[in-house]
């Protein structure tokens, strides 16, 4: 029985919220998951093809994968919409939108040596496979020949083949030029003809799709031709974009075959299409795991994203999502992101941390909810919550990997604490955006954990350090309050401030498992404390207040353990959460309802602390997850590498 069950208390039940399954990056600015990584909806092997179009007014991303599957998704909410759609016996590495009959389709080439046709609203085949006398379908695109739609293959067996689209007939013998397979097609409209741009080998080459000769000479590259896109200037003139791994990104008049010049800096092109933006015409580009905008009148660099896959980049299209441009891309590993499409002058590099981040609190400034994140790259940011916006520049001064955040408000203003490598506890005014005294230096080596309570006079903060010593901090002065008090047997790895009896304290994971509960006033031990745990030392600790009674939740350091949760004023545990190996925690109270935010790995779930069920699905992210807030808001921050994602709390229905 929970403990607000045995005091008689009503809560609000798991049911009545829930946690928004698709997430937003802060850093970059403006990165969805779609859907939401790892659940048994997503692909379950690599995603190579992405295209974009509209169903029943909703913008949608179709997808083909190595799971023999094409899967269709709501890109606003990043839901499956409908079930998987199977026939393919082999990967599915190309796909293109057409209409046949008056109805939306999609066309899917696969390594099963076919081509299916699909009715985009119910996902039905429509009509039998084509079937390929050729190796695996690489790359396909729809055109027109001789007032038909046809679709135009590129083959591994190094041809490109044109079939009609109505009759699924080859209209004309495989187009043979290429002497190694074709791995990337486009079609146009070229002085009043509709032609193919065909990619592989070291050449790009363009072909009469009525007569299927060659148009012009081959356009040469340094290097493999992987992805190629086709994009019309503001002058009329029709530009290719081209390239591959180890090769030079060009743009070269697809007339003439003369080059318009080189995208520099992005070589070992993984994807690339096209779009204009607010009437600039630009060429999308992947490399590795960056997405780069380009303007192609101008040759310059006016965006970059980073949408954090866990591999490099496969595919990448575009869409108008709710009334914004984004950028659907998919990778090697199975995830499908959405980013915001944004575009600028030339782009410098993005504001992020420039390493991991390690630790994450929340705050209001001025109103606005912000995130302090503290990372390996010695500085401190933070982060309108609303917007993504850096609200101020980085606060630099340590010496070492930031490794403990915590934030809380004193007099009225906003002011994180944190610690780290270096063994110093800095204190920062972030309304100013700057150090608000000087370091505390009292540590002696790196500190471990800060927590921080207002709730008291005068506010304080405390600190635990590898030093083996528990500090505790008047916030006004700066001012070492009480004595230095030294931890049972070992150092404390994690703790949190809570209130017992309308008094601030702190309660500490202890060495031999479970915890212990110091006084902030005196930084004295309360004699409130566990006995007989585990004896396996406590890493994590996290505590909310549910109807004004304490709650703590601790991880062991062992990954056979559960998390535990505690009535902090009798010491007793009341129940555990069967998650094991937590590398982050976090607790709040949401709308009456305290929950817990745990992660493990790349995982994240999130726990009721009165029923101990999961209150949603787990959601994965693509690294480790390092540092995970919540808060009494119902947004819960993720932090893995170097992004910040958030989750929502809404009400359901």
């Amino acid at each position: 029985m929970s403990l607000l069950s045995r005091l008689g208390v009503s809560v609000v039940g798991p049911a009545a919220w829930r946690v928004q399954q698709t997430w937003t990056s802060l850093l970059p600015k403006g990165v969805m998951s779609c859907p939401p990584l790892g659940t048994t909806d997503g692909h379950t092997d690599w995603v190579a093809s992405v295209t974009t179009t509209v169903l029943d007014g909703h913008a949608v991303a179709v997808t083909g994968g190595g799971d023999y599957t094409v899967r269709v998704w709501d890109l606003l909410t990043g839901e499956p919409v409908g079930v998987p759609w199977a026939g393919h016996t082999n990967a599915v590495r190309a796909l293109a939108m057409s209409v046949l009959d008056g109805r939306p389709v999609v066309v899917s080439g696969s390594d099963d040596h076919t081509i299916r046709v699909w009715d985009l609203a119910s996902g039905r085949p429509v009509g039998g496979p084509y079937r390929l006398r050729a190796d695996s379908v690489e790359a396909l695109a729809i055109g027109e020949r001789q007032g038909r739609p046809v679709v135009v293959t590129g083959c591994y067996d190094t041809t490109v083949r044109v079939w009609d689209l109505e009759t699924r007939q080859e209209v004309m013998a495989p187009i043979r030029g290429h002497t190694y397979p074709v791995y990337a097609v486009a079609t146009a409209v070229l002085d009043g003809r509709w032609v193919a741009v065909t990619g592989g080998d070291r050449t790009v080459r363009v072909w009469d799709l009525d007569t299927g000769d060659p148009v012009g000479s081959p356009f040469t590259h340094t290097g493999n031709v992987d992805e190629l896109a086709v994009a019309e200037l503001a002058t009329g003139q029709l530009v290719v974009v081209s390239g591959g791994y180890q090769s030079t990104t060009s743009v070269s008049d697809l007339a003439t075959g003369l080059p318009v010049g080189d995208l520099s800096r992005s070589a070992n092109l993984e994807a690339v299409t096209t779009t204009a933006v607010d009437g600039r015409v630009v060429a999308i580009t992947c490399h590795d795991e960056t997405i780069q905008v380009w303007d192609l009148e101008t040759a310059e660099l006016v965006g970059e994203l980073f949408p954090q896959h866990p591999q490099s980049v496969a595919a990448v299209a575009t869409a108008v999502v709710d009334g914004r441009q984004v950028v659907v891309s998919s990778c090697q590993r199975g995830s499908v992101r959405v980013s915001d499409l944004v575009v600028g002058g030339p782009a410098g590099k993005p504001v992020r941390h420039d390493a991991a981040i390690r630790a994450v609190a929340t705050a209001s400034v001025a109103g606005r909810p912000v995130v302090v994140t503290g990372g390996d790259d010695e500085t401190v940011r933070v982060w309108d919550l609303d917007t993504g916006d850096e609200v101020c520049g980085p606060l630099t001064g340590h010496t070492g990997a930031v490794t403990a955040v915590t934030a809380t408000h004193v007099d009225g203003y906003a002011v994180a604490i944190t610690g780290g490598k270096d063994s110093d506890v800095h204190l920062w005014d972030l309304t100013l955006g700057k150090a608000a005294r000087a370091p505390l230096t009292a540590h002696r080596r790196p500190i471990t954990a800060v927590a921080a309570d207002n709730t008291g006079d005068p506010p304080r903060a405390i600190t635990a350090g590898d030093d083996k010593t528990i500090r505790v901090w008047d916030l006004r002065t700066g001012e070492e309050t009480g004595n230095p008090r030294k931890s049972d047997h070992r150092w404390v790895h994690d703790l949190a401030t809570t209130t017992l009896d309308d008094q601030p304290v702190a309660v500490l994971g202890r060495w031999g498992g479970g915890f212990r509960v110091r006084d902030l006033t005196t930084n004295r031990d309360t004699g409130v404390r566990t006995t007989g745990r585990n004896g396996r030392p406590v890493r994590l600790v996290a505590a909310t207040i549910a109807d004004g009674q304490p709650i703590a939740i601790t991880a062991n350091v062992d990954w056979r353990d559960p998390t535990e949760v505690w009535d902090v004023a009798t010491a007793q545990q009341i129940g555990e959460l069967p998650m094991r190996t937590v590398g982050a925690l976090a607790a709040t109270t949401v709308d009456g309802h305290p929950i817990a935010v745990a992660a493990s790995y790349s995982t994240v779930a999130v726990w009721s602390l009165t029923t101990f069920d999961k209150i949603i699905p787990d959601i994965e992210f693509p690294y480790g997850i390092n540092a995970v807030a919540a808060t009494p808001q119902g947004h819960i921050i993720v932090c893995f590498d170097r992004d910040i994602a958030v989750l929502t709390a809404t009400r359901s229905s």
